[in-house]
């Protein structure tokens, strides 16, 4: 029975010793005293810690007030970079790097109050979609501080987003096109061919391969949109509408036909002069810039590439929901919310369908009556252009 009662204990020179072995690991400690008494009942809380915690002592007790933003940012960052996004992690970690720590980082997280965060980001030198863009990974640490009972009110949820600036859609017209596509490095010439007649996003088209041209596809030949290629890392499409068939064009055919002898040998359709994959920052710098400059045209990113496609599109008359397929936006109200300007009138709903209708039957009826008289209904022009026209232009800025 004494046996019993003194397992994990050992008596060296009069001193009793706490050892045993929990989780495959050995617990070893001094009792520091020469009563059994004291031993056991030293013996029996171990036992406990062991049991409840894994390890002898207790842990400290947590003073969430001290607890700096710093602190949960860094154990934030450890679990939730595996969630997100490779693509969206870069953007978090210039956004808490370059703003939010730098002001944070040493304020405890339960202290910083919603007149901390508007003053925050009101010192923000940025355009109210990047100061948005900003919070969202302090909003997440926040949200992590209140699942793990760090923090008890969260500011975060108190912070209205800014109201953003429709983006600027500022498209070529086709004669800006060609001169564009002249000026060009003949090697990236049907680059931006291809660019410019689908639409497609920049890490779209970096990533294509070979396979991805279904040149054979019936009835006509279609390009499979399934992966992008994003700080160098081949990944899946943004949205699941992205994931998409598009049409090839006449112009992207023939374009692809050239690349072919560029490239045709290697996995990816677009690499760059020598050979590496093609990125956003060298079709920029080695590409975009000069050929601008030597079409004499004023600068303009890149991305006009796509709103150049839409405009040409919706102008010449083309169906909506065909263009939201070629661009792989996720509805028409996007569409309609950027472009709605270079819709022609015939196709819009502001009344002019029905005035006609009711004209028509005016005429049928009048010459019907044996009327002399020659009625004339006016109609819209169609918008035979391939260009947005100065007069959306001018609606669209009104």
């Amino acid at each position: 029975m004494a046996k019993k009662q003194d397992r994990y204990l050992q008596k060296r020179d009069n001193t009793f010793y706490f050892r045993k072995k929990h989780n495959g690991k050995v617990f070893k400690r001094s009792l520091n005293t020469t009563d059994k008494r004291t031993a056991r009942d030293l013996r029996n809380f171990y036992l406990r810690n062991l049991v409840e915690y894994g390890q002898l002592d207790a842990p400290e007790k947590v003073d969430y007030d001290v607890i700096t933003f710093g602190e949960v940012a860094k154990e934030w960052a450890s679990i939730h970079k595996k969630e997100v996004r490779y693509s969206t992690w870069p953007d978090y970690v210039s956004s808490m790097n370059g703003h939010i720590l730098p002001n944070f980082k040493d304020m405890p997280i339960a202290e910083i109050t919603y007149g901390d965060v508007l003053k925050f980001r009101s010192g923000l030198k940025v355009g109210a979609k990047r100061a948005n863009n900003i919070l969202v990974p302090m909003k997440s640490v926040f949200d992590y501080a209140d699942r793990e009972g760090i923090i008890q009110d969260n500011v975060m949820r108190k912070i209205k987003r800014l109201s953003e600036e429709a983006p600027e859609i500022h498209p070529f017209s086709y004669d800006e096109v060609n001169r564009l596509l002249d000026a060009v490095h003949p090697w990236y010439q049907p680059y931006l061919i291809v660019a410019f007649f689908t639409g497609m996003r920049a890490g779209e088209q970096n990533g294509l391969c070979w396979s991805d041209f279904l040149e054979d596809m019936q009835p006509e030949p279609r390009i499979f949109i399934r992966k992008t290629y994003v700080y160098k890392k081949d990944g899946i499409p943004k949205t699941k509408k992205s994931k998409r068939y598009i049409k090839c064009l006449p112009q992207v055919l023939e374009a692809l036909s050239e690349q072919r002898k560029l490239t045709g040998k290697n996995k990816h359709i677009f690499l760059t002069i020598d050979g590496r994959r093609m990125t956003p920052d060298h079709i920029r710098k080695e590409v975009w810039i000069p050929a601008l400059e030597k079409a004499g045209i004023e600068y303009r990113p890149p991305i006009q590439t796509r709103h150049t496609f839409a405009t040409m599109m919706l102008s010449a008359g083309e169906d909506i929901g065909w263009v939201q397929n070629m661009l792989g936006h996720s509805s028409l109200q996007m569409i309609f919310q950027r472009y709605y300007a270079w819709v022609p009138e015939k196709t819009r709903s502001d009344g002019h369908a029905f005035m006609k209708y009711v004209g028509c039957l005016s005429v049928t009826q009048k010459q019907d009556a044996g009327s002399a008289g020659e009625i004339k209904v006016k109609t819209d022009e169609g918008c035979t252009n391939l260009v947005p026209l100065d007069k959306y232009r001018h609606k669209k800025r009104g």
